[in-house]
């Protein structure tokens, strides 16, 4: 026969020993924080640099990257090498960023004229139309009749 008294008696011992590890659980969460939060921030901060560094191999050419994504598919251990694969087309926008990461602000005229440099064909209808659909990513200023871009910070 069972006691309730014991049942009461266990669930008590059940309650205080879980008290006990969770107390021990929150000292040893508070000791790890500060690496968790470094961690992330790390994280964070590598996701920014492959994002740059696949606009940027948009921008310039896969073909100009080609010899350490060659090396890769023979095999070769390249662990110490940066490797950023990109499999989508450059939207003008990205290749827009890209450019804008590299000055501080340009004239709109000779955003054009970068793109086409970069072999991107773009109106400045085109360019217009970017820079109205990503605000969150770029500002543009009127000076006299000259307008200019530059990111947003």
């Amino acid at each position: 026969m069972i006691r309730f008294a014991d049942i009461e008696k266990r669930l008590d011992q059940q309650y205080n020993e879980d008290a006990r590890q969770l107390k021990r659980n929150y000292s040893e969460q508070n000791k790890l924080r500060p690496s968790v939060i470094r961690f992330n921030d790390l994280e964070r901060e590598a996701k920014a640099r492959e994002d740059r560094m696949a606009r940027v191999v948009m921008l310039l050419g896969e073909d100009k990257f080609e010899d350490t994504r060659r090396e890769l598919l023979k095999g070769k251990d390249v662990s110490k090498e940066i490797v950023t694969i990109t499999d989508e087309k450059l939207p003008l926008w990205v290749a827009m960023r890209a450019i804008m990461e590299q000055v501080t602000d340009l004239q709109v005229v000779d955003l054009q004229d970068v793109l086409e440099y970069f072999k991107i064909k773009a109106s400045r209808q085109a360019i217009e139309s970017a820079l109205a659909s990503h605000k969150e990513t770029f500002e543009t200023k009127t000076r006299g009749r000259d307008k200019f871009v530059s990111l947003k910070r």
